[in-house]
């Protein structure tokens, strides 16, 4: 796959969402990658991994797997003082261990474009302690934040985060889900450009020292860029935009919610108007009021919580206070959104039935009888020899504390040796 992300300007190739991201980063001239490895994030430092131990490409791009997430945005953050262009990868969970440095680094802005990717896990396919939503974060610290839908546009949002970031002198996250970061789709290729390999620290403590009174307005002139982006950039960009024919019912969508959407219309054989939204944080608040003006309901499609659906009541007590707004009392808010269930609520909303039976579909799924198979190591892993033993020489009642990671595992049979679990680096704590 890495001879596929190094292909030429032009060609088309088939891509993950996350090695969409990577391509994205070459082709915007990323300079520093650093990264604490996870799923469902984990491609994006493998890739750069091989990319940077290539003889053609070595030279070009620094790459480190941190250890932890805190230190990979740490290092990232002291390149991107010195001017370079820097990605750092994590899954949701890092991003809570790198908050510590992300709070005041957004205070603070950056020098070079600066890229934090982070993909949340929505039923916890690799995620055994919560199901967290990274848009939390995102409206705490106030960092700009990008959506994207589709594997063009990981690679489109990647460039298009590292020129706002220069431009604003912020750092600017990419938030993916499972299904967008490890979907296959087509992307077209771009130039891929070479960035200096050498930055240099000027000091100036105004900016990078986050210390009161100097901290309260740097806090100030956050808020200022944040709503700058909005007016500048957010409610002007192609990224937001509305598709179909106008109706008295609508939907506002992101991520693969959109995806979804656009499916349950095609099932149902309807025209509604969608509102795509390529930008989470800072919503364009205009185009939102302007899309929800003349409609009867509408329809919000997110993972997980309902940050977006919150905004839109918020929106619509000035701009349609009449409006009828759905979103979690026809969608869940724990696990992944699946395809059905928004064909199911577009059918509810429009009147419109469904040739398909889902009722029938999962009653009939449920009566194949699938082999029992708890999650095991890979083949040859040496932690089968490492927890085989250990359960052997261990004193009867003993407590085993457990942790995040592949070892997490040791819960299951045949060990079953975990006796509470919760985060990296807590088994001992505890």
């Amino acid at each position: 796959m890495q001879n596929e992300i190094l292909k030429k300007k032009g060609e088309k190739v088939v891509l993950l969402g996350n090695e969409a991201i990577v391509r994205g980063a070459l082709e915007a001239g990323v300079q520093f990658v650093a990264t604490y490895p996870g799923t469902p994030a984990s491609e994006i430092g493998d890739i750069f991994y091989k990319i940077c131990k290539s003889p053609k490409t070595a030279k070009d791009i620094y790459f480190e797997f941190s250890v932890n997430e805190k230190v990979a945005l740490e290092a990232a953050a002291g390149a991107s003082f010195c001017g370079l262009r820097t990605l750092v990868a994590m899954k949701n969970f890092g991003l809570n261990v790198a908050s510590d440095f992300l709070y005041p680094l957004v205070y603070s802005g950056v020098k070079g474009g600066m890229v934090i990717v982070v993909a949340d896990d929505p039923s916890s396919w690799s995620s055994a302690q919560s199901e967290d939503n990274s848009r939390g974060q995102v409206l705490k610290a106030h960092i700009p934040t990008l959506e994207p839908s589709t594997p063009q546009e990981c690679k489109d949002f990647t460039k298009l985060a590292f020129n706002l970031s220069e431009r604003f002198k912020i750092p600017v996250m990419i938030r993916e889900t499972t299904r967008v970061a490890l979907q296959s789709g087509v992307v077209t290729l771009n130039e891929i450009k070479k960035g200096k390999t050498k930055g240099k620290f000027i000091k100036n403590p105004r900016q990078f020292v986050t210390m009161p009174p100097r901290v309260l307005e740097m806090h100030q002139e956050l808020l200022d860029k944040i709503e700058a982006i909005r007016e500048k950039i957010s409610e002007k960009s192609s990224l937001n935009f509305i598709e179909g024919r106008s109706a008295k019912i609508g939907v506002i969508a992101s991520g693969v919610g959109y995806l979804y959407a656009k499916e349950a219309l095609k099932e149902l054989k309807l025209g509604l108007p969608i509102l795509k939204l390529g930008f989470f944080y800072p919503l364009p608040e205009k185009k939102i009021k302007n899309f929800i003006k003349g409609l009867n309901q509408v329809l919000v499609i997110e993972e997980l919580e309902p940050y977006i659906e919150k905004e839109v009541e918020r929106l619509a007590k000035e701009a349609n206070p009449e409006l009828k707004i759905n979103g979690k009392n026809l969608l869940p808010e724990v696990g992944e959104i699946k395809p059905e269930e928004v064909i199911s609520a577009v059918s509810k909303l429009s009147g419109k039935k469904s040739g398909f039976d889902f009722r029938k579909h999962r009653n009939d799924f449920e009566k194949i009888k699938f082999p029992k198979r708890s999650p095991r190591f890979c083949p040859g892993c040496p932690y089968n020899f490492v927890f085989s033993t250990l359960k052997k020489i261990a004193p009867q009642n003993t407590v085993f504390g457990g942790e995040i990671g592949c070892y997490m595992l040791a819960h299951y049979p045949p060990y079953e040796m975990q006796d509470y679990l919760y985060c990296m680096g807590s088994d001992i704590s505890i």
